[in-house]
């Protein structure tokens, strides 16, 4: 690992505590590193880019189908919401794809130390802006589904999947509170184990830099 290959050369240093080592490889190693962690983060952002385009299709369907107007007010929050998700990770996607290589070092790590502090950023706030709105606009479409037998519906597919009975409502809501409550997790998750020791490794390479 670059933390611990970094530790050892300072132990081994002479009384001074000053060695020159070779950054050239540290870098390649640490560069290889974040290249894996930006690659991951560039399929997450494809992916939750695609299921938040295949979300405003299915609640537009929903919002024109459903004739609950509680149920229609949350489609329309979800497909706004959606929106938010396309543009905030498509933000995140160009972020971390643009780098430029003809930078000296200092300036690459820089860049790379300001990709990953936004990365953190982005999973620090998740609970309020991935977590909780949709979580609420699951609610709100839930709890406004109707008997659609007072609104002469007769969807007879929509009917059998949507959760309109109250015991399948609490379930769903349930089930749904597990959801994003994992969801919150992984994101925790993967701020402590990837993100947050990938800013530690970069801002170690940068003060190895400086003083050599």
């Amino acid at each position: 690992m670059l933390e611990n290959e970094i530790k050892d050369i300072w132990k081994n240093a002479g009384p001074s505590g000053q060695l020159k080592i070779d950054t050239k490889t540290l870098s390649e190693e640490l560069t290889a590193k974040i290249n894996a962690v930006q690659k991951d983060i560039s399929r997450r952002d494809t992916r939750e880019i695609s299921a938040a385009i295949f979300g405003i299709l299915l609640f537009g369907y929903l919002l024109f189908e459903i004739p609950f107007p509680l149920t229609k007010i949350a489609c329309g929050l979800a497909i706004g919401w959606f929106v938010f998700v396309v543009v905030k990770f498509r933000k995140s996607k160009l972020s971390t794809s643009l780098s430029d290589f003809s930078l000296p070092l200092a300036e690459q790590l820089d860049q790379q130390q300001s990709r990953m502090i936004q990365q953190a950023a982005l999973l620090n706030s998740a609970l309020y802006w991935y977590a909780i709105p949709p979580f609420l606009m699951n609610v709100i479409f839930i709890l406004g589904l109707a008997n659609p037998a007072d609104y002469e519906w007769t969807n007879r597919v929509a009917v059998t999947f949507l959760p309109l009975t109250s015991n399948f409502k609490i379930i769903t809501l349930i089930g749904l509170a597990l959801f994003y409550a994992l969801i919150y997790w992984l994101n925790k998750n993967a701020l402590a184990k990837e993100i947050k020791p990938m800013i530690a490794r970069i801002e170690k390479m940068k003060q190895q830099i400086t003083t050599n």
